[in-house]
């Protein structure tokens, strides 16, 4: 393995743990028998990081660890505001599947599948706009319906309402099965 290949194996397995890393658990990783030629790209890493990068590598409880640097603390505060604007609890993710499969779906028709009301959470997701009002339905009472948009799409990782369709389409054949038995 050349030097180049070395540092980003070495990056890899960093940025991968949770934990700092000592250098006999990157030896191990990366097959490598020598001490000095994981401390040699550590120190080359621990340069480039240190001049080029938000980011730099720290030698903490015995091995080393990717952290961002101070000045740019602020971003990862930014973000971790706004990926706790989604409060996902059970109930929620439950709707949401519902809702994905099923979608556009009623109050009554969530709650019919849940067992359970469901107000509380169905509000919460309108409001986290991971769920949106998509129109009524032609009956009495003209119950709204609900379906997910494209932050759900964003938060889940989904392409588009195609990668749903599939998922409807798995559910449907497995309800259809647990129904006739």
């Amino acid at each position: 393995m050349n030097s180049k290949e070395l540092k980003k194996g070495i990056e890899v397995l960093l940025f991968a743990s949770s934990e700092p890393l000592s250098i006999i658990s990157l030896k191990r990783a990366l097959k490598i028998e020598k001490t000095n030629i994981i401390e040699e790209a550590l120190n080359e890493l621990i340069e480039e990081y240190n001049s080029l990068k938000g980011i730099y590598i720290e030698k903490v409880q015995g091995g080393y660890q990717i952290f961002t640097k101070p000045e740019y603390d602020y971003l990862v505060k930014t973000l971790m505001n706004e990926e706790r604007k989604y409060n996902i609890s059970r109930a929620a993710l439950e709707v949401l599947a519902i809702s994905a499969v099923f979608q556009p779906v009623t109050k009554p028709e969530i709650e019919s599948i849940r067992g359970i009301s469901s107000d509380g959470v169905i509000k919460h997701l309108v409001d986290i706009e991971l769920l949106k009002i998509a129109g009524r339905l032609r009956t009495p009472g003209r119950p709204l319906l609900y379906s997910t948009t494209p932050e759900f799409l964003k938060y889940f990782h989904l392409a588009d309402n195609e990668d749903l369709k599939d998922l409807h389409k798995k559910f449907s054949k497995k309800f259809e099965q647990n129904e006739t038995n």
